[in-house]
């Protein structure tokens, strides 16, 4: 008995038009849309020493977008990007599904991120919690920011990794945000690639084609769009927070419990992710006790307690809680020990 696989093939001759007209599609978006203008793609920028201190074969892929709003609004949302921090400020579906890299964006400004030590030089630029990662190299206050990562010149920060892509000997990249205030309270964000890599051949070359200036050109030119609805406070809400909030926020099932203390202002209705620390000001737990920042009852001690002979009761005396040492946890990870009596005031 036979089979006729004629059949089959309309279904593989649409999938093939299907792939094509999706390439053709993100050939589009990257290299005929969403570039700097010629001067700027020609123009060196400041960090572009650091690739081209190893690397003959330096290499620029320049994008760039006109924002209304001032320099430094922009600036600071940069300055929030990781997935450690704000996530991507791209496609978090993109990213998540096919980079398996684990973006979630908050388009709200964070207190917690807009600090002076928020991010200095040597910080991680976290794509994932493996090790994935470039560091913050050059951070100018509201002119630019710069991450940047050479396998030559790896991460100081232990599990961190210098990435490289297949067949690859060595790889380094600058991924830079440069702002130029316009007249008129604008911006010009240039949105600024500089690769370089060994060895020198055809396969490496298409490699880089592929990631940075196809898929990564995708993903850069929604990020430059992204960025710019943010920064005019025209950014949508995402469909899986309208969910959430229908559900569990009690909008859809008529309710009479508000979703949120802010309910029916801007400041619930337009803000999309929550404030993280906002609540310092005067937080809820207070309007039912002071919230605890000490407590010298605890642990309890004595008969009657579930401890009751197998307690410290003297752990806690004269303690108090240590500063933070990097080098300490540089000690505990080689040596796999903790300091005796750590945390007790020396007399």
């Amino acid at each position: 008995m036979t089979h006729n696989n004629a059949n089959g093939f309309p279904w593989l001759k649409l999938g093939g038009l299907a792939a094509l007209a999706g390439l053709g599609g993100m050939f589009a978006f990257s290299q005929l849309s969403g570039k700097a203008t010629p001067e700027e793609q020609a123009w060196r920028y400041p960090a572009d020493d650091l690739v081209d201190a190893n690397y003959k074969n330096a290499y620029s892929s320049t994008y760039a977008i006109n924002i209304d709003a001032p320099a430094y609004a922009v600036w600071r949302i940069f300055k929030q990007i990781g997935c450690d921090k704000s996530g991507s400020f791209s496609s978090e579906f993109l990213e998540r599904t096919f980079a398996r890299l684990p973006f979630y964006n908050s388009f709200e400004i964070q207190e917690e991120f807009q600090q002076p030590d928020s991010m200095v030089p040597g910080d991680i630029a976290a794509f994932d919690f493996h090790g994935m990662s470039m560091e913050w190299a050059d951070v100018v206050p509201g002119k630019y920011l710069v991450q940047w990562v050479d396998t030559k010149n790896p991460p100081a920060a232990p599990g961190s990794y210098a990435f490289r892509f297949p067949f690859m000997k060595h790889f380094g990249v600058a991924w830079c945000f440069y702002v130029v205030p316009l007249k008129g309270e604008r911006t010009r964000l240039i949105n600024h690639w500089r690769i370089g890599f060994e060895p020198d051949s055809a396969l490496p070359k298409a490699i880089n084609w592929l990631n940075i200036e196809l898929v990564g050109g995708v993903m850069t030119h929604m990020q430059n769009i992204y960025v710019k609805r943010v920064a005019e406070f025209r950014k949508k809400q995402q469909h899986s927070g309208k969910f959430m909030r229908g559900v569990l926020g009690g909008r859809w099932f008529n309710s009479e419990t508000p979703a949120g203390r802010w309910d029916g202002t801007p400041l619930f209705e337009d803000t999309y992710t929550q404030w993280m620390r906002f609540g310092r000001r005067q937080p809820a737990v207070a309007e039912i006790r002071p919230p605890r920042t000490k407590d010298p009852s605890w642990p309890p001690t004595g008969p009657g307690t579930p401890w009751h002979g197998q307690i410290d009761e003297d752990y806690f005396t004269d303690w108090e809680e240590p500063e933070f040492s990097w080098d300490e946890q540089i000690r505990q990870k080689m040596e796999r020990t903790y300091l005796k009596d750590w945390g007790k005031k020396k007399s």
